[in-house]
């Protein structure tokens, strides 16, 4: 990036395009800042900060939004079509959901740091992403003819063929999502996902009721990308030249096969780790395994997600000191949100889960409760993924990815003779290890020091821990008992804010004033 930058302003060329105040305008990257960066408010430009405020808002309202809608499509749909029709999609989905992991080629997050002037390096990556998209669409709907043969049922050639054109509305959504990232309207991202959710779901819903069966959820997922791409290219589309130069984009596929290599393994360590918990205690062991494991990501994504997001588009041009800065800033925000969600959950989901799923479930409770302050942790530290992929190190997040992936292997291994429990304790040491190796990674590179990451997590890890013990005192003497959760909850909110309050209540009172002064703006 570095490199680049220089090589256009020897050439009286700025390294963008747009002419904005001075935080939106790339400038050459500073030698690695050797010193330590204090614990201090953020000092970026106030239209900086706006934008980034904006842009978390924004994603964090969309995913708020499409969590509720979830939550209200599961039940609807499952009554509207029935079990088979599910299963019929079902047999479909696990093949788009792979080839899903490799339409974009990772380009879309590694052209972001391209200028955008570079008309043949985005025309090439035009017509690489559009043979890509077309290829993958024809791989999957003639492989939707194979699965049918083989499973005896003819309708899910039909169902993978519809699904099969969402590849290319995926693959032609790439480079206004690379240019959108790179002017960092992240919000304008947001809005294109929220309208491609809700109008996906209302076609669902009334082909259901017409009685398309299956098709009506492929015709959801496809209505969703193509909403999605047609709003984004109507805000960002640029026209391409006939130019295909596909050595030009060899930086770009270095970075984009490192983020597709770190997908690919995520996705064959779980299916390892799943087959091998499955051998050794039974599917129905797995079934509350998987559980476990998958509501806690699913929330900590949620909420880690737009600060990903929106610190990987200010990485892009911002210089490495204020970045640093605004790092830990973030570190310390997220611990804020996740620490007492991590810490009180842990606390009251073994009760509220056997009062809403029965005793059935219990297993699953325990494990949930074990493994959901380590997934909190884990989606902490993987923001320095974010600086680390807009630094051009996409290697090394894939590094650390493998290094997550065969330690939660080796957790399992062992079972046996520790039980799921044990193993859901070494899944837990696994994330440990993976966190502090992900925290550690930006310093190596002369970005963020490890130093005040640590210190941003430490007061609210404190808190949400005394959150949470608090809370299980209440709890305990009557787990299941709606009141006596509700009780424990508030009792454990209220510690933490005052544990909180004493560890850093100037920190606070700083941030808050900031907070105000930024809406006044």
């Amino acid at each position: 990036m570095r490199e680049e930058n220089e090589r256009l302003q020897d050439n009286g060329v700025a390294s963008d395009p747009e002419q904005a105040p001075p935080l939106e305008t790339a400038i050459p990257l500073p030698e690695p800042a050797t010193q330590p960066v204090p614990d201090q408010a953020v000092t970026v430009a106030p239209s900086g900060s706006r934008t980034f405020a904006v842009n978390v808002l924004a994603g964090g309202g969309v995913n708020l939004v499409k969590i509720g809608l979830q939550l209200v499509m599961l039940p609807l749909m499952a009554h509207l079509l029935g079990p088979a029709e599910f299963g019929l999609y079902a047999l479909a989905l696990p093949t788009v959901a792979f080839f899903m992991t490799l339409a974009d080629g990772g380009l879309g997050a590694s052209l972001a740091r391209e200028p955008t002037q570079s008309r043949e390096i985005w025309s090439t990556a035009f017509w690489l992403v559009l043979m890509v998209g077309t290829g993958l669409a024809l791989t999957v709907a003639g492989w939707g003819w194979v699965l049918a043969q083989l499973s005896h049922e003819p309708r899910v050639a039909s169902v993978m063929g519809l699904l099969a054109v969402s590849f290319l509305f995926v693959t032609l959504s790439v480079l206004p999502y690379a240019r959108l990232t790179r002017e960092r309207r992240l919000a304008a991202i947001s809005g294109a996902d929220l309208a491609g959710n809700l109008l996906g779901a209302a076609v669902a819903v009334v082909l259901a009721l017409g009685g398309a069966g299956a098709m009506s959820l492929a015709a959801q997922y496809v209505t969703l990308y193509f909403v999605r791409g047609s709003v984004l290219n109507l805000l960002a589309f640029v026209r391409p030249s006939l130019v295909f130069r596909p050595s030009m984009l060899k930086s770009h596929v270095s970075t984009g096969s490192a983020l597709v290599s770190s997908r690919l393994v995520d996705f064959a360590g779980r299916l390892v780790e799943n087959l091998v918990f499955s051998r050794f205690f039974g599917p129905a062991a797995l079934g509350t395994f998987t559980f476990a494991n998958q509501v806690p990501r699913f929330v900590c994504e949620a909420a880690s997600g737009p600060l990903w997001g929106a610190l990987y588009a200010h990485a892009l041009r911002e210089d490495d000191a204020r970045l640093a800065q605004l790092h830990a800033k973030l570190v310390h925000i997220l611990s804020l949100l996740l620490a007492p969600v991590a810490f009180l959950t842990a606390a009251v989901v073994p009760g509220l889960i056997l009062r809403i799923l029965g005793p059935d479930w219990r297993d699953a409770a325990t494990l949930l409760s074990i493994l959901i302050p380590f997934y909190a942790l884990n989606a902490v530290a993987h923001q320095s993924g974010a600086l680390l992929l807009a630094r051009g190190s996409g290697w090394t997040v894939f590094r650390l990815s493998l290094i997550l992936v065969v330690a939660r292997v080796a957790a399992v291994l062992p079972g046996p003779w520790l039980g799921p429990l044990g193993v859901a304790w070494g899944i837990g040491v696994a994330q440990v290890i993976f966190a502090g190796l992900m925290l550690r990674a930006p310093g190596r590179v002369g970005l963020s020091p490890a130093g005040p990451l640590l210190r941003a997590m430490l007061a609210p890890t404190l808190a949400g821990l005394a959150a949470g013990l608090a809370c299980h005192f209440v709890v305990q003497g009557a787990p299941t008992e709606i009141p006596r959760l509700a009780l424990g909850f508030v009792a454990g909110l209220a510690i933490y804010l005052v544990v909180l309050f004493l560890l850093e209540g100037r920190r606070l009172r700083e941030d808050l004033g900031g907070v105000r002064r930024l809406i006044r703006r």
